[in-house]
């Protein structure tokens, strides 16, 4: 017995000591400055202050180099000399594993909220593979040098999960090799309710904020059929692949968050995710500037009385408030009990079919 005892402790002591020698990244953050050169990354790590090695490739599995070495303060600052190109940052402690960062926004020119879903930690610590899903807004304005960018990632599938009038009005005609590019019928039902709200006469923005969360449980629904396409076509490897609608914040939102649920990232991630779109686009601008005013009203578009509003009146339309998010995702809880039983009642995603987008995402 004493000898057991013994070569327990032994035991612990052997895990505490190679706990210790191997400390870790455990988060990062980069951001991008408004050159399109400079990048301020940021970093934590267990044990607090570990030397931190970083290296930087434009590839993801290109040859790397290093750019700092040794770095103790968490933060280091690079800039690149180029702009127009994505890099990929491996931060890596002495004798620990590479943890491997990149900017989530793409750097298109005519983009809109173009983004890519690696990185995002799991609850069990793995993490999602970059360069596997991306979701977006519109593509229409999409340059030459865009699809020059968007040629080295690969990307095989589109899922387009706008209406066929949206498509028409602001076609993706894409450039970046062969593609197989999805769309869907039109659903049953279009959402009207939050522009019904902001027709009414003294509409508060309380009121259309409210709506918007109310159609965002509609929008999980409605959308069913395309979320549950785009699953099987994960499910069946059809990767790299893109999804988008207009903003690239609502139905997209939506299905970056059951995709994100399905492979078992926390919720308080997921929202987050959602929310980032705010700090990407500003959509106050990109949707109701004087060109837009223009062709709304040209093309006698139903949208067009939203240029007669206050602007906090239609603000709240343009957000990618936590709220509406978190409304869907409460609705669907209280309905099926769990998001994942509605991904699995309700978009038809088999055990096998989760386990095998898991496999082809994760790392």
């Amino acid at each position: 017995m004493r000898h057991f005892i013994l070569f327990s402790a032994l035991i612990v002591l052997l895990c505490a000591a190679d706990s210790e020698a191997a400390p870790r990244v455990v988060d990062a953050t980069i951001s991008v400055g408004s050159d399109r050169e400079t990048y301020a990354i940021a970093w934590t790590t267990e044990p607090a202050g570990a030397p931190v090695t970083v290296t930087v490739t434009d590839r993801l599995g290109g040859e790397a180099r290093i750019i700092a070495d040794s770095a103790v303060d968490g933060s280091f600052r690079w800039r690149t000399g180029m702009s127009g190109k994505r890099h990929y940052f491996s931060l890596t402690p002495t004798a620990g594993e590479a943890f491997t960062y990149a900017s989530r926004v793409l750097p298109l020119e005519g983009g809109r909220n173009f983004r890519d879903l690696g990185g995002y930690e799991t609850a069990d610590g793995k993490r999602i593979k970059w360069g596997k899903v991306f979701r977006s807004g519109v593509m229409s304005g999409l340059t030459d040098g865009d699809y020059d960018y968007l040629s080295s990632l690969g990307i095989k599938t589109v899922c387009d999960l706008r209406a066929a009038d949206e498509r028409e009005a602001e076609p993706t005609e894409w450039r970046a090799g062969d593609i197989d590019y999805v769309t869907y019928p039109d659903p049953e039902e279009r959402g009207t309710s939050t522009l019904a709200i902001l027709a009414e006469k003294d509409v508060t923005p309380e009121q259309v904020a409210k709506a918007m969360a109310d159609g965002y449980v509609g929008i999980a629904y409605q959308q069913a059929p395309a979320y549950r396409s785009m699953f099987d076509r994960l499910a069946g490897g059809e990767i790299p692949l893109a999804f988008n609608c207009s903003a690239g914040k609502d139905r997209t939102g939506i299905g970056a968050a059951l995709l994100l649920t399905l492979l078992d990232v926390p919720r308080s991630t997921i929202v987050a995710d959602y929310a980032l779109s705010d700090d990407v686009v500003d959509y106050m601008q990109a949707f109701l500037n004087d060109d837009a005013r223009a062709k709304a009203e040209e093309n006698g578009s139903p949208y067009a009385f939203l240029f007669q509003l206050p602007p906090e009146t239609v603000e709240p339309l343009m957000r990618s408030d936590a709220q509406y998010i978190e409304a869907a995702l409460t609705a669907i809880e209280a309905e099926h009990g769990s998001v994942m039983r509605y991904i699995q009642k309700e978009l038809d995603v088999t055990d096998a079919e989760i386990q095998s987008i898991r496999a082809a995402l994760l790392d």
